[in-house]
Formats: structure tokens, sequence, C-alpha cells
């Protein structure tokens, strides 16, 4: 399946976020083997790299694999910074289901884990979400949030204007949400209910100080390099991620794991736990919850299943036949 089969098979964000909510309450029960992504890291040669997702999952029994590279000065180009593929298989013999295109899938699955945690781990009258980042899953993870919140405000800060400005004018357009871009983080968050980080930086910068942050506000972040004040993370209520092995290999607050600063014993849940009701959510008495996650092949795979079973259902996408002759 290339990108346009992918695009007219893919459902509505709220279909998006039931069905990942599925994947990750599967990882919540341990109903799934999940390795640690691995990385092929070309940063020094070409600003950029590769990362390789890969796991089974027991709601639909299939394993998967994703390779995806992220690279930030693809823009120049007319690309995606993420362009991805998603292979599917059979566990039971271990051949290839399907190959699909996995650049807005990435990029749903990603709003959709947002979305997700936001439910459980936001306040119930959230209404203004501070956005740090215009790349390609923003959109996703705005909308998302749309779906869930009665969101009367989206502030939109990135490095480059017409991304943001460009980003503005899609929320305002497809959501009928008021959408301003500014030219600080501190404009975006400073009073917002929800704080998305979602850069792409190629090193590490202060952009979400924690003296911005409402006391009860969501921070959700997920770039791969440090944004966001560690104080926030020292001092939050709850710190929830997806996967607590694979955020001990790398990624936003890696460094601080590195440092001793953050230790299992202050991660409050995976946020799986929490969907599969194992752990509870935001209780009326919490302040500031830090969700980071990571990203994890459990997503693309429920979502990519789905896909596939879609264009089988509606004869989509080209049929390869790979073994034309019996083994001997």
């Amino acid at each position: 399946m290339n990108r346009s089969d992918v695009r007219a098979l893919m459902p509505d964000m709220s279909k998006v976020v039931e069905i990942i909510e599925e994947g990750l309450a599967a990882h919540g029960r341990r109903e799934v083997v999940l390795p640690p992504k691995a990385h092929i890291q070309l940063d020094d040669r070409y600003n950029g790299h590769f990362n390789i997702l890969m796991g089974w999952a027991k709601p639909n029994d299939t394993a998967a694999v994703k390779v995806i590279g992220d690279y930030v000065d693809n823009y120049h180009s007319g690309l995606p910074s993420e362009v991805a593929l998603l292979t599917l298989y059979d566990p039971r013999h271990g051949t290839p289901r399907a190959i699909m295109d996995a650049t807005d899938l990435t990029t749903a699955r990603t709003g959709a884990v947002t979305g997700a945690g936001a439910r459980h781990l936001a306040g119930s009258n959230s209404k203004i979400v501070g956005h740090i980042g215009a790349r390609g899953t923003a959109f996703s993870n705005i909308e998302a949030l749309a779906g869930m919140f009665e969101l009367e405000e989206v502030r939109i800060n990135s490095k480059r204007a017409e991304t943001r400005e460009a980003l503005c004018r899609k929320v305002h357009d497809k959501l009928g949400i008021m959408a301003r871009a500014v030219a600080e983080p501190e404009e975006a968050v400073r009073g917002a209910d929800i704080v998305v980080e979602a850069t792409r930086l190629e090193r590490p910068a202060l952009l979400i100080r924690d003296e911005w942050l409402k006391p009860d506000c969501l921070v959700v972040t997920y770039g791969w390099i440090m944004a966001i004040d560690p104080k926030t993370v020292l001092t939050a209520d709850k710190i929830v991620v997806d996967d607590w092995e694979q955020c001990q290999k790398g990624g936003q607050l890696f460094p601080m794991i590195q440092s001793g600063q953050l230790t299992a014993s202050r991660i409050y849940a995976e946020i799986g736990e929490i969907v599969a009701g194992r752990k509870q959510g935001r209780r009326g008495s919490d302040g500031r919850i830090v969700f980071w996650h990571r990203g994890f092949a459990i997503s693309d795979l429920m979502l990519g299943c789905h896909i596939f079973d879609r264009a089988i259902a509606e004869g989509r996408g080209q049929a390869l036949t790979l073994f034309d002759e019996p083994d001997e």
C-alpha cells in the first residue's frame, strides 16, 4: 500500500484514538512483546537518523517492524521530516502480510497517543493548548485534543514563522478553533491548560520554563532532544511514560535518567496501565502532570492492522506473490 492507499483507508481521528487506546491497554496488561526501539545514527553526517520499531500484540496476533527516517532538513526537498515504512507479519509462520507507507500512519498514531494521554491526565475543563513545534505530528495532536475538549484557543510556536502560521490556518480551517501563531515559546505556554512539546531540536534548548506553566497543567513531551525545564519534571505530581524500558535508552528526558535525577521510583505509571484501568489517571487533588511518550511499535501495529483489514475488505492496494513455488 502506497501513501495514497493508506490515506484513503485512514479512519477519522476519534477512531484512531480508539484503536491506539486498545493497543495501549494491551501494553498495560502486558499482552505485547515490545523490544526497545533501535537507531541508525547518521546525525553527524546527514542531520538525521533512522528509528527501528518492532513488536507483537495479542489483540490482533500480529508482529510488525517499522523503519522511520527522521531528517530535520527534509523540508528543503519538499519532503516530510519523518518518512516511514511499516511491515506486518504472521507470527505463526514468520511470513509477511503487508508492506505499507507509514508516514501518515505515524503522524496519526502520535497525535492519538497525545490525545489518549490527555483524556486521562488533563483537566476535564481544559480550554487552552500551547503547542511548541509545527512538525508533521502537530496537527494530529491538536485534532485529537479538539475531539476531547472544548478548546477555545491554540497557541503555536515553532522555529520558522511560515510553519507556525500555516499550522494555525489549518487548525482554524479544519477544526474551527481559534489558533494564534506566536514568536516566543512563553507566549504559547503561559496559562495554557495543556502544553505539548513536539520539537525537532538539533541540540538541547530550554524552551519551556517551569515558571511559565500553570500549577495544574498537563505537559506532553516527545521530542528527541530535551526542551523542557528539569524542574517541571522533578516537581510534577505525576510523571507518566509510554514504556519505561525504552525511555531508559534515549529521548527527551533521558539526560535526567543518566544523571540519576529521574528514576523508576519517580514514575507514577505507564499510560497503558491507566488506559487498562490498573492505575488511576488525574485525581482532583493532582497538580501538574508530565506525560512523556517516545512512541512504540504497538501503536503502529494496531493502526496498521486496521488499515490492512480495510484494504482487504475494499480491494485496495497491490497484491504481491512472494512464494510462487512450494519450498523443497
